[in-house]
């Protein structure tokens, strides 16, 4: 359903004298329907901004996005208004998604009012559908966001999603602000509702055992790049590249703190820390290859 190749961002600094940041550096992948990847890597690595672009929330600085077939770099804005209610994203922060002035009845009825072709009526009975879908009550409606918890936002801000009946959903992050108690509950609505509405899902975290619980295949990256990407069992049982084994086992291998500073690298982006860096790495990036079924590594190391 998604397919992304050679994706890439890059941000711009300074007047006099430019510096670029590549947010996101020759990044390439499939979704396959009804699939749920996961993209994981430590902060700052460039995951959200994948997703973002995906979805054209911003725009790439070169590269190629197609969705069920549809080249989404290529579509005007009109075109793009079309397709948008098939792709949906879950942001971080679900009460930084809601209107805080707004009822939760209302929030969920808004994108439908925006999409148009129901009467008053079939709005509501789609709000009350959507409320019971996401394990809410029927109070919630009449409700502000400030009276509700975390968990329950994050659950209205799943009904705004699914109002629209999306294909595909970007969820970045969706537990991360949400107490321990209530992390697992909404992991297991997101997963439960993935499975009976066929979603495809790019499921955003730096939380290995998170993705772990929510992908059938997980993409690894590190500064911009995808290292290492594969079926969850052999990201988790066969490993290879060394900093996708650093995230497994943090003590095993090196400090990744110690790689921040990678600007400048003209080889491998993790050569800079990387315990088994020879010449090679820090002259030329390593080409990504399959060394298994589907279970892709960028890395000298290995190959």
């Amino acid at each position: 359903m998604i397919e992304v190749k050679d994706l890439r961002k890059y941000f711009s600094s300074g007047i006099l004298k430019k510096q670029y940041i590549k947010a996101v550096d020759g990044v390439s992948f499939q979704i396959e329907r009804g699939e749920t990847l996961g993209l994981v890597g430590e902060s700052g690595c460039g995951k959200t901004t994948v997703g973002k672009l995906l979805l054209r929330l911003i725009e790439p600085t070169s590269g190629k996005i197609s969705f069920d077939g549809i080249d989404l770099l290529q579509l005007k804005k009109k075109e793009l208004r079309k397709v948008r209610p098939r792709m949906q994203m879950i942001f971080q922060d679900p009460e930084a998604s809601l209107n805080p002035g707004m009822k939760v009845g209302d929030s969920i009825a808004e994108p439908l009012k925006l999409q148009g072709g129901l009467n008053k009526r079939e709005i509501k009975n789609k709000v009350s559908e959507l409320i019971e879908t996401v394990g809410l009550n029927p109070e919630h409606v009449n409700r502000y966001p400030y009276q509700l918890s975390g968990g329950q936002n994050q659950r209205v801000v799943l009904a705004r999603v699914l109002a629209l009946n999306p294909d595909f959903i970007v969820a970045d992050e969706p537990t991360s602000s949400l107490d321990v108690s209530v992390q697992a509950q909404i992991l297991n609505l997101i997963r439960d509702l993935k499975r009976e509405l066929h979603l495809t899902l790019l499921f955003i975290s730096h939380d290995l055992e998170v993705v772990r619980h929510m992908s059938d295949r997980i993409a690894v990256m590190y500064h911009g790049k995808i290292v290492e990407i594969g079926n969850a069992k052999d990201i988790f049982n066969d490993a290879r590249h060394p900093y996708t084994n650093t995230l497994i086992s943090p003590a095993s291998i090196v400090d990744i703190k110690t790689t921040s500073d990678y600007h400048g690298v003209s080889g491998c982006v993790f050569y800079p820390g990387c315990p088994f860096a020879a010449e090679i790495c820090s002259k030329k990036e390593p080409e990504m290859v399959e060394i298994g079924s589907g279970h892709w590594v960028a890395c000298y190391y290995i190959s």
